[in-house]
């Protein structure tokens, strides 16, 4: 499985098909092979197969979204990290094994590393910058900022949609079966009559 971020840049090419099914487990991960496959008009293989596909290619990842404040963690923390006499990937790393931190991120501009960590309180985020952050070999500063309110978390991005041909969509896997037969790589067309 390719990991988020490493596949090489327009490497698979999104079909009809592949952007309903991925809306569908978007909406909900847990639906079956079979229920995807009457939703889009398509056999139950051929669903399997272009999710294996998705998956293996890195483009689609299946995941369970734990929400942090339920478990209590509700501090959600991004803090910007400057990097000074170390290698940057060697700091990023050791970040990345925190148990609190959630994305670690290598950036461009006045800050080297941008981490989001799920904290219990704001005693646990000081100690978590003073105590874990700081004294990491390497790191010259860290700027916090605590994220108030999320109004939208990349899961819910509809990055399927973009570059689709066909015609505007309301965003419902069912519109792909009823479209009728819809052409797919290679010209095979599948879905609705014949």
């Amino acid at each position: 499985m390719t990991r988020q971020g490493s596949a090489p840049f327009g490497a698979v090419e999104l079909d009809e098909l592949d952007r309903a099914i991925l809306r569908l487990l978007r909406e909900d991960g847990r639906r079956s092979n079979a229920a995807i496959a009457r939703a889009v008009g398509v056999s139950q293989p051929t669903v399997r197969q272009r999710i294996d596909r998705l998956v293996g290619s890195g483009v689609a990842h299946v995941t369970v979204r734990i929400n942090p404040a339920a478990i209590g963690y509700p501090v959600d923390a991004v803090l910007n990290i400057k990097v000074s006499g170390r290698n940057l990937r060697d700091v990023g790393e050791q970040i990345a094994a925190m148990d609190n931190v959630s994305y670690v991120g290598y950036l461009s501009g006045m800050y080297d590393i941008q981490v989001e960590a799920f904290l219990r309180d704001n005693d646990d985020l000081f100690r978590f910058v003073t105590e874990e952050l700081l004294p990491i070999e390497g790191v010259a500063s860290v700027e916090t900022s605590m994220v108030m309110r999320t109004e939208k978390f990349n899961y819910k991005w509809e990055g399927e949609a973009i570059g689709s041909t066909a015609e505007p969509a309301t965003g419902h896997p069912a519109e792909y079966a009823g479209r009728g037969r819809v052409k797919l790589a290679g010209g095979r067309g599948v879905g609705g009559a014949a």
